[in-house]
């Protein structure tokens, strides 16, 4: 769906969403650089990338995307990964850092959220959108790179310990991991079907109805 037709009842709500998606996106690279950075890579560092500011961190086709579709990428943080300690370790670290970073911004995205419906704020109110919004693409983007398809931080993950028979097949995932993700996102349902249930799922843990809270009104 294109972001003018999700926000067509209230053009203003597009304000609300790309500031929570551009957080999401930046703190995620972050992570990854700065945890590489304390693994011992300075690469991000000395290229300017260990930064929270969202514009070192865009990609063009995947700022492109956000402008049309709501959902887009930023530009990987470089890492070398030969420099990173902890071996194998350190390498799933790194991996993980992103995601790691995007659930732990939900939960704490949730408990303002929380916060500001005892206080009675209105759900249309674009705080509350706002938090709504930064809840569920923070989750979403959790799902999202936890597939095992290059070049994913689930990938990266599995990587990292997977068996030395997975060496004759990691070449082919380089090559077409990328228009095998964009085959399984544009052609199939399977990612938003993944998305929706474990949204779902954080709802019943938190007792919020996360999806009507970001999309109801709308």
């Amino acid at each position: 769906m294109l972001l003018f037709q999700l926000f067509q009842n209230n053009p203003a709500l597009v304000i609300p969403w790309l500031f929570a998606l551009l957080i999401a996106i930046t703190i995620h690279e972050f992570s990854h650089g700065y945890v590489a950075y304390k693994l011992g890579d300075d690469t991000a560092h000395s290229m300017g990338r260990l930064s929270l500011n969202p514009l070192v961190h865009l990609d063009v086709m995947g700022s492109l995307m956000l402008l049309l579709v709501g959902f887009g990428w930023a530009k990987p943080v470089p890492i070398n990964i030969f420099k990173v300690g902890k071996g194998d370790l350190g390498k799933f670290l790194v991996s993980v850092a992103g995601i790691a970073s995007n659930i732990l911004m939900a939960v704490f995205a949730i408990f303002f959220l929380k916060l500001a419906l005892f206080f009675g704020v209105g759900e249309l109110n674009f705080l509350m959108k706002f938090l709504a919004f930064l809840v569920y693409i923070n989750l979403a983007l959790f799902v999202f790179n936890l597939l095992p398809i290059a070049p994913l931080d689930g990938y990266r993950m599995f990587e990292a310990f997977a068996p030395k028979a997975f060496e004759r097949f990691a070449p082919f995932m380089e090559q077409w991991g990328f228009f095998i993700l964009i085959a399984l996102v544009f052609l199939t349902n399977v990612v938003g079907i993944l998305i929706y249930y474990f949204i779902n799922i954080f709802s019943v843990i938190f007792n919020l109805p996360i999806i009507y809270l970001a999309f109801g009104g709308l």
